[in-house]
């Protein structure tokens, strides 16, 4: 026998299997991508919260009992987009909501003088946002008590402040 015979490669079956597995593999992909929008694993779609800079401190400048919540920096938080809590320390938030004129933009200034009870109970509670006075029912802070002090934008339900503060007359 004479060794110089050549040696053929028969390719034939290779190409059909890689060609198969390859459409397996797309037609695996397609259907993982579809069933995830399909079934809401696409991802949350809330919208994000406010990159807002909020602080809340005692009122030094004078001897009224209050608090002032001033936005330092970062984007606007619409009206009727956020409500706010201001309760002794330890209480249960109650939240007022903001009505849709009361924008609070940088430089904004909240006055809080009292804590909240409900919206339509008893004594008033004050509270000013841009020269804006709002009524709503509360109790004087007590000079020397702490109070939670929230504020939450709601669209995303994201605390936008939570904070304690000492009222010092």
């Amino acid at each position: 026998m004479k060794s110089n015979r050549k040696f053929s490669k028969d390719e034939e079956a290779v190409s059909p299997v890689i060609g198969v597995i390859l459409m397996v593999a797309i037609t695996v992909i397609l259907a993982a991508v579809i069933a995830a929008f399909v079934f809401g694993m696409g991802g949350n779609l809330t919208p994000a919260p406010p990159s807002a800079s909020v602080t809340a401190s005692n009122n030094a400048v004078d001897d009224t009992l209050d608090i002032i919540i001033e936005h330092t920096g970062g984007d606007l938080i619409k009206g009727s987009e956020w409500k706010i809590s201001v309760v002794a320390e330890g209480g249960s938030p109650r939240y007022v909501t903001s009505t849709a004129s009361d924008d609070f933009q940088v430089g904004g200034q909240i006055i809080v003088v009292g804590t909240v009870k409900s919206v339509d109970d008893g004594e008033p509670w004050n509270f000013t946002s841009q020269g804006v006075p709002w009524s709503y029912s509360g109790d004087d802070f007590d000079p020397g008590n702490k109070y939670d002090v929230k504020i939450v934008h709601i669209p995303s339900n994201s605390m936008v402040l939570n904070t304690v503060v000492e009222v010092r007359p």
